[in-house]
């Protein structure tokens, strides 16, 4: 509203010098004509493509248009009271709602001239009769308008600035004697109007505007009686119109605002130009599609900002006319100069080739392949005799990734040349070996089994084999089918002895043997333990050995499985002080964990006392069954040794009473290496002292029962 004051201000000096100009022709209140036509909406020629900013057009354009326009507009004329500071107060709608149609119809010749005609019928008025004004009761006819428009210089919807000179005259009814009878009318006036103007317009760049300048002549003319001058008179006027808007003539379509100012400048001694009574603004947003090159459909709605009689607060306009557009005949063009003409070339602006295919001809090719660059994914390599046959590689050869000779789409081994042994089964790709030995898979009679260190001299790519599982193959094995142990001598390599590898271990074919209670080896076991050190020697390719002790079932599991661990442990320094890599070794006690016989008599507990060497490193098939303690049953005696109390011992073979006489391996050690004072000990004695031994003896903490319980076993034995 600031720009509006602002704007009215600077013209309030060209509005003081008109009403200089033009006093002598104002009118006292007595002199005011009675009656004036309320709509204010005067459209534009059939046709055009604004609906109140004129935007003319000649013959080039079109030849003849006609259509209607429908107007509504809301409190077109309302009354009421002027403050004195000016403002003005609505109070009665005298006209609310207002629905007319125009009747319009234009026509050009000579590229120069167009004549238009346009006839107002009012179809509906509503509002309250206040001070002798009332809206119109049925169908009223306005007076028709003839207009006429000379185009000075540029085409209004070809060029960018085009001039144009009109002038349009309405002609009233009431001098015919039509509408005679209606003293107060709000549809036509009595009298003639005229309203020459000028239109400066033009379109470039998809920009179409107009603007439009005029003076109406009309008489001054006053609708009802007894109201205010200020809010119920009419008079010349100056009028200013502005439109501008996005078109597109080869979619047919323009959008754009449009805004007409018109200013009373002649009346009554009362009329002030530019200012609020006395002055109107209306602002429209437009939109016209023309369908089909025939008809133009067109829809606008604005409002009034600054108002005088006639001018609604809300206005919606709709227009739909015959307008046929001229469809201009392009030339016939080939702007790339590549002898195919732009109607038929699928790249106008680039010069190309002939290919016969929509979508194609005329492009550029420039590697001459057939395929036309834009779609060529190698344009400066031609695709040849091989093309790559995949999709997103169009217009390339087949490529050649490892340089073999072998192009990729026929190479099964498109990263890998195919050497100098190439598969002849598989293009492209060299011989394989599928084991990782060296010997190709040709030549290789074990494909999937690497030929190893020793390689089978009878078998290309084949290990050696070892019939008898004792890890010594078999053509350096001097007893292939029987099972033994690596040996320095070639003579005794792989053939049974002190020790053997099988199931997985290294058997040894006698019992090492501590020190009662202890794990001190026994110088007896020396040897054995030494031939397990020099199998170790000569298999390199065992990795790892666990040496595992191990009890019966006789005594604390606890203290057993420490003795177990502490007796294993002297035999794993015992390998190493004889030249064993210790990383090759580890020790571990399971005391009565893992027994390999039912500890019920003398024969399975000595079986169960035992030191074993069980190969972990490579992996070894284990057939040992070894049972859980839990699943053994024991005989129910207070220190879990052979006999029962009240129960007869039987002999063994060699005629022992009781199993009581059974010794494990250090009670063996312990009986053979004692001295001869110890031997000719009472038996009883003999037998509790195994009972005492660390693999199923008891602790000093038994207390006195368990020794007075060993006293009875010493007089039954």
């Amino acid at each position: 509203m600031k720009f509006l004051r602002e704007l009215m201000n600077r013209f309030r000096v060209l509005g003081a010098v008109c009403a200089v100009l033009l006093s002598a022709q104002s009118a006292s209140a007595q002199d005011l004509h009675r009656g004036f036509a309320v709509n204010r909406y005067e459209p534009t020629s059939a046709g055009e493509w604004s609906f109140w900013v004129d935007h003319p057009w000649y013959s080039q354009t079109r030849y003849f248009a006609a259509g209607i326009t429908l107007n509504y507009g809301h409190n077109p004329l309302v009354f009421g009271a002027v403050g004195s500071d000016g403002s003005f107060t609505p109070r009665l709608s005298v006209i609310e709602h207002q629905f007319l149609g125009h009747v319009d119809v234009a026509g050009s010749f000579l590229d120069r001239v167009q004549i238009n005609g346009s006839l107002p019928i009012t179809f509906l008025e509503r509002g309250v009769k206040a001070g002798g004004a009332e809206p119109a009761n049925g169908v009223a006819v306005g007076d028709p308008r003839l207009g006429l428009w000379v185009r000075l210089f540029g085409q209004p919807y070809k060029s960018a600035v085009s001039l144009s000179l009109g002038a349009q005259v309405w002609i009233p009814l009431r001098s015919f004697g039509i509408n005679s009878g209606v003293a107060l009318s709000s549809s036509d006036e009595g009298v003639l109007r005229v309203l020459p103007k000028l239109a400066l317009g033009g379109y470039a760049k998809h920009i179409l505007w107009s603007f439009t300048a005029g003076f109406q002549y009309r008489p001054a003319a006053q609708i009802g009686a007894g109201v205010d001058l200020a809010g119920s008179t009419v008079g010349s006027e100056l009028q200013l119109g502005a439109a501008i808007g996005y078109a597109d003539f080869e979619r047919r379509f323009a959008v754009g605002p449009e805004a007409i100012l018109a200013t009373q400048v002649m009346g009554t001694d009362a009329t002030k130009p530019f200012y609020r009574d006395f002055t109107s603004l209306e602002v429209l947003l437009a939109g016209h599609y023309n369908i089909g090159h025939q008809v133009n459909l067109g829809i606008a709605g604005g409002v009034g900002l600054l108002r005088q009689p006639g001018t609604p607060d809300g206005r919606v306009l709709l227009r739909i006319g015959y307008a046929p557009m001229k469809e201009e005949k392009k030339p016939v063009l080939d702007r790339d100069h590549d002898g195919i003409l732009d109607a038929d070339d699928a790249c106008p602006d680039d010069a190309g080739i002939a290919t016969g295919k929509p979508n194609t001809h005329g492009c550029p090719d420039r590697d001459r392949d057939g395929v036309i660059d834009r779609m060529d994914i190698c344009p400066d390599v031609p695709k040849g005799e091989h093309p790559d046959p995949d999709a997103q590689r169009l217009g390339c050869p087949a490529g050649d990734r490892d340089k073999d000779g072998v192009l990729d789409p026929e190479d099964q081994c498109i990263d890998v040349p195919k050497g100098d042994h190439p598969d002849a089964k598989r293009p492209g790709c060299p011989v394989g070996d599928q084991d990782k030995d060296g010997v190709l898979d040709t030549e290789d009679q074990c494909v999937d089994v690497p030929k190893g260190d020793k390689p089978d001299p009878a078998r290309l790519g084949c290990p050696a084999g070892d019939r008898d599982k004792d890890l010594v193959v078999d053509p350096e094995d001097a007893c292939p089918d029987k099972p033994g142990a690596p040996d320095p001598d070639p003579k005794k390599n792989g053939c049974p002895g002190a020790t053997m590898i099988t199931d997985g271990q290294i058997k040894i074919i006698e019992p090492v043997f501590f020190a009662t209670n202890k794990d001190v080896i026994l110088k007896r076991s020396f040897p054995v333990l030494e031939a397990v050190a020099n199998s170790l020697k000569g298999a390199p390719s065992i990795k790892k050995v666990e040496v595992q002790g191990h009890t019966d079932d006789r005594g604390k599991a606890t203290y057993n499985r420490d003795l177990s661990a502490r007796r294993a442990a002297s035999v794993l320094r015992f390998l190493v002080e004889k030249g064993i890599d210790a990383n090759r070794l580890q020790s571990k006690g399971y005391g009565p964990d893992m027994p390999i016989a039912e500890n019920k008599t003398a024969k399975g507990r000595e079986k169960n006392r035992r030191v074993d060497f069980v190969i972990l490193d490579p992996a070894q098939p284990k057939d040992v069954q070894v049972k859980k303690a839990s699943d053994i049953v024991v005989p129910e005696s207070e220190d879990q040794s052979d006999g029962s109390k009240g129960k007869k011992h039987r002999k063994d073979k060699k005629g022992k009473k009781g199993d009581a006489v059974e010794s494990d391996s250090a009670d063996k050690g312990d009986a053979e290496d004692g001295d001869s004072k110890k031997k000719k000990k009472r038996k009883s004695k003999k037998d509790a002292a195994e009972a005492a031994d660390g693999d199923g003896g008891e602790d000093k903490a038994d207390g006195k029962k368990k020794k007075h319980h060993r006293r009875k076993k010493d007089k039954s034995a």
